[in-house]
């Protein structure tokens, strides 16, 4: 799971596995972790987990304190490749154990934007989504639960529309600086 943020100042923490990217006048701030949805598919198929989804109770937590990594080790928003994936005790419903993994994931998630905003980011007001994810209306309002402000659907999320907006954002870029020199 990658969480990226616009902000008016550069972060950069080895440490915590945080990086900058340039973004016009702007940075584009973030750090991925290991957790997301290669965790959700050692045990449950995206069939499945459609299926499940309709099951999931947002407004009710099932109180488990997972910590859900496919394997051994964290990036961001802790860097320990030691740290141990947490996801017991698994109940034995499904949908409920779903739920838990998804409660686990959006707590990193938020502990990843408060990271940030320790560190000097801009304060998080909404969260636009994308990636696979992001259609899952139950999911988005556990995240919404977990982070305290709005999470939306991204209006597009296709890799490709984010890479020709940067190569239009370069070219604008390009032609300032090189009229400028005239």
């Amino acid at each position: 799971m990658a969480i990226k943020m616009l902000t008016t100042e550069r972060l950069d923490d080895v440490e915590y596995g945080i990086y900058s990217h340039r973004l016009g006048d702007m940075w584009l701030v973030g750090g991925a972790s290991n957790t997301g949805g290669a965790v959700l598919r050692q045990f449950f198929t995206d069939e499945q987990m459609r299926k499940l989804t309709p099951l999931l109770k947002p407004s009710e937590p099932t109180g488990l304190d997972y910590y859900p990594l496919p394997i051994q080790g964290e990036r961001f928003p802790t860097n320990d490749p030691k740290l141990q994936p947490h996801m017991d005790p698994r109940p034995d419903n499904d949908a409920v154990f779903f739920q838990g993994l998804l409660e686990g994931i959006a707590r990193i998630e938020a502990k990843g934007y408060a990271l940030l905003g320790s560190m000097g980011s801009c304060p998080v007001n909404r969260v636009v989504t994308a990636g696979g994810g992001a259609a899952n209306e139950k999911w988005n309002q556990i995240r919404q639960a977990a982070l305290g402000v709005p999470v939306e659907r991204a209006m597009q999320d296709d890799a490709s529309y984010g890479a020709a907006l940067l190569a239009r954002q370069s070219r604008q870029s390009y032609e300032r600086l090189h009229s400028d020199q005239r």
